[in-house]
């Protein structure tokens, strides 16, 4: 498995960089085909996340937050994860359950917004947000794997932990009781 978690978590790491916190970067150097993956993206899903359809600084301040986190403390800790997979150590385990839980818990109000945003299918208010089906999909297949993976790797390394937390315990009453 932890194979696939450095997969991910270095996949993760791409993405953070280089299209979630692009516009982080000093003026000027940020490498031309970076810009042009995520404004790729943008042409292909019109994310409204990304696009600032949503409205002025007062309807997106909450998914600044999340990007703001994802700088703060998510990148930092992905950091940390695939240079301790690499290591081997077990108490990366540790940092795998809370980027997780964090990752999965600041993918949920994307997903939600992407899913409340009217259909342009069927629309009928001019000036509305609205997508297309294919665009929610589109979006929708970019955002929901942040979410199940997250999710599947903190139980994942929510048990392993707890096996490691009763291993200790076990240790510690034998050591106690060869001791008396």
């Amino acid at each position: 498995m932890d194979k696939v978690y450095l997969g991910y978590f270095t996949l993760a790491i791409f993405i953070a960089v280089c299209i979630d916190l692009q516009d982080s970067w000093p003026e000027g150097t940020l490498p031309g085909f970076l810009k042009q993956i995520k404004q790729q993206y943008i042409a292909d899903s019109n994310d409204p996340l990304l696009t600032g359809a949503l409205g002025g600084p007062s309807q997106t301040a909450w998914f600044d937050s999340l990007v703001f986190q994802k700088f703060l403390f998510q990148l930092p800790a992905l950091f940390l994860i695939v240079g301790g997979i690499l290591q081997g150590w077990r108490p990366t385990y540790i940092w795998i359950l809370a980027y997780c839980v964090s990752s999965a818990a600041t993918t949920i109000p994307c997903v939600y917004t992407i899913l409340v945003i009217p259909n342009a299918d069927t629309a009928t208010t001019i000036g509305t947000l609205a997508l297309s089906s294919a665009q929610k999909r589109f979006l929708l297949y970019n955002y929901l794997p942040f979410f199940a993976f997250p999710l599947i790797a903190a139980v994942d390394s929510g048990l392993q932990l707890a096996e490691d937390v009763k291993f200790a315990v076990t240790a510690r009453k034998a050591l106690e009781e060869k001791a008396q």
